[in-house]
């Protein structure tokens, strides 16, 4: 009885929609908290000192920070890991199907970046959250499209999963030039150690889990007092990890699988439930009107859906990739219309953008919560009952998605 309730949990825990519907779940129970009796213990949580001391040696954050700047590292490994995985075996590693889902990702980060820039242009302190709509969320805009079960083709969910990944590189391109602090050459020089001997291991073929582990960890300690954000230590350990073990199992693909389920019942959870807790009563209404909050909701909503579908159909138009297969124009546009679930790199983001500030009342994060609602509803309003049914070939079983649940 007990090895089948562990089987059942492992298989929810590695669906693709799982990590969107518990992420939610995790929301709405932040939000309760936060507007509850309970709230002064839910901050209390938040502030909590934790960390290591050695002798003179001390790293102490609170919870919060140790939840954004270390727990969500093992989120962007998996990215990492996923995005070796395609590029070298994957549906990426066909170069044919990269134009379409790339060039849509672009469009995706291009068009919502200017509606931002375009309403705060003015105020440089503003605009340090202009990439705040550009990021989707993949866990919940999955979990609507297996939601709507075969009303959507196979293609299109590929789509939607291969747009995602070039939306986390541009993420994590972002993050690293956009929003780092002033550098530590001192730690530089370690993290560039650290670089090497991964390297070194790629080369020598090495395949010893714990090691990378360890050279991780260090990696990630780092980079965390480089002044460069800590995420993309896992990012960058990923890339080193040989795709295959010494008998030709495949490695990459394994530590991923093994990491799907804690991600979606843990790690993301946990960071949902420590960043999506607003104090909805203190919040200053008006300031939904801002233009940072306009910037962010006619962002995720109107830039995010116009960005990918023209871009995409500019490149099927050209002839530069094929439409989808069995997809209708509807169809595309409805699964655009999802891209704007910006969500957690969207709150990932607007951390790192106004951290520690209340200048926006915390509505910047509200409007990330309604623009991402408001995209997924009206997605799925449009793909259930504007779009049409899929064509026969629709009715094919979509390919195991390696996927985790991003895309900010």
């Amino acid at each position: 009885m007990q090895h089948r309730i562990r089987n059942k949990f492992t298989e929810l825990a590695n669906h693709d929609a799982a990590a969107g519907i518990i992420m939610l779940l995790f929301t709405v129970i932040a939000l309760a908290y936060m507007n509850s009796p309970y709230a002064v213990d839910y901050r209390d949580w938040l502030n909590t000192k934790a960390g290591l001391v050695f002798g003179s040696f001390e790293l102490i954050k609170p919870l919060i920070l140790w939840i954004n700047d270390g727990i969500i590292t093992i989120f962007f490994f998996s990215i990492g890991l996923e995005l070796k995985h395609e590029f070298m075996e994957g549906e990426l590693a066909n170069k044919k199907n990269i134009i379409l889902p790339a060039a849509a990702a672009l469009g995706g980060m291009l068009t919502p970046a200017l509606i931002f820039t375009l309403l705060n242009f003015s105020d440089p302190y503003a605009m340090r959250g202009w990439a705040i709509p550009t990021a989707t969320d993949a866990a919940f805009s999955v979990a609507i499209l297996l939601l709507l079960g075969r009303r959507v083709p196979s293609s299109l969910k590929i789509f939607l999963l291969s747009l995602a990944i070039f939306d986390d590189v541009g993420a994590i391109v972002v993050i690293a030039i956009f929003y780092t602090s002033q550098l530590s050459m001192a730690a530089f020089a370690g993290a560039g150690c650290a670089i090497v001997l991964l390297a070194l291991m790629n080369f020598f073929h090495v395949t010893r889990k714990s090691i990378y582990c360890i050279l991780g960890v260090f990696l990630w300690f780092t980079i965390l007092k480089s002044g460069v954000h800590a995420t993309l230590a896992g990012i960058i350990t990923a890339f080193f990890i040989p795709l295959h073990d010494h008998e030709g199992r495949p490695l990459v693909h394994d530590i991923y699988n093994k990491l799907k389920g804690w991600i979606a019942i843990f790690i993301l959870p946990l960071f949902v439930l420590a960043n999506a807790g607003l104090d909805l009563q203190s919040i200053d209404m008006s300031m939904l009107t801002s233009t940072v909050s306009l910037g962010i909701i006619l962002g995720l909503f109107l830039g995010k859906q116009l960005g990918v579908f023209f871009f995409s159909l500019a490149c099927i138009k050209i002839g530069l990739a094929p439409m989808p297969k069995g997809a209708t124009y509807r169809q595309l546009y409805g699964v655009c219309i999802l891209t704007g679930i910006g969500f957690t790199m969207s709150m990932f983001i607007d951390g790192l953008a106004y951290w520690g500030s209340p200048i926006f009342s915390y509505a910047d994060s509200l409007a990330i919560l309604l623009g991402s609602l408001i995209s997924g509803v009206v997605g799925w309003i449009f793909l259930r009952f504007f779009a049409g049914k899929a064509a026969p070939t629709a009715l094919e079983p979509a390919p195991e998605s390696t996927h985790s649940a991003a895309q900010a």
